[in-house]
């Protein structure tokens, strides 16, 4: 046993002195080496900030992404006006711009809602008429009635989520282009 103990002990102590002897990684020059190449790189002009990140939605998860733009001078084909201005100004800087797209999406989400109340109401109805009935076969029939209404329901409380999560998107969009806030009241 004392064997065995010297002979690891032996293992570890040679194990601490062998980066001593030989030709191991210098960390310090490494550190150096590093520091003149950050210094030769070119700084980016690119900053980052609120107005040039963006997010995408997938299947409920937000993904955040930054628009790089060419350092490219532009061309005379790329002079042309966007789409989405006019000769008064941007568009996206009109309170009428902003209070459309508030109202289409909350039009949406009332409707969505009543939708799902609605159809809630038929859910209801038929699992009194499945409780009512005694025959196994009007039974099945309503419920399969029920799986494809609670389909619907469940469907239809997925899009008002996401419907919810773009007028909250909009609201975070108009803050970021500096929209007074009494323009979405």
């Amino acid at each position: 046993m004392k064997i065995v103990l010297l002979a690891l002990l032996v293992c570890f102590i040679g194990a601490g002195f062998v980066p001593l002897f030989s030709n191991g990684i210098d960390l310090v020059a490494m550190k150096k080496q590093e520091e003149e190449r950050r210094k030769n790189n070119a700084k980016s002009k690119l900053v980052i900030n609120d107005s040039n990140i963006n997010t995408v939605s997938v299947s409920g998860k937000k993904y955040g992404f930054v628009q790089l733009e060419s350092d490219e001078p532009l061309g005379d084909e790329d002079l042309a006006p966007e789409p989405g201005k006019d000769e008064k100004g941007d568009v996206s800087k009109q309170p009428d711009f902003w209070k459309k797209q508030q109202s289409d999406l909350q039009e949406r989400i009332a409707k969505l809602k009543e939708d799902i109340d609605r159809e809630q109401l038929d859910l209801n109805r038929l699992w009194s008429d499945f409780y009512i009935k005694n025959i196994p076969a009007e039974q099945d029939a309503i419920k399969v009635q029920i799986s494809q209404l609670t389909n619907q329901i469940e469907q239809k409380k997925l899009f008002l989520s996401q419907a919810e999560t773009q007028l909250e998107d909009l609201h975070e969009k108009a803050r970021k282009a500096g929209i007074p806030p009494g323009w979405l009241r």
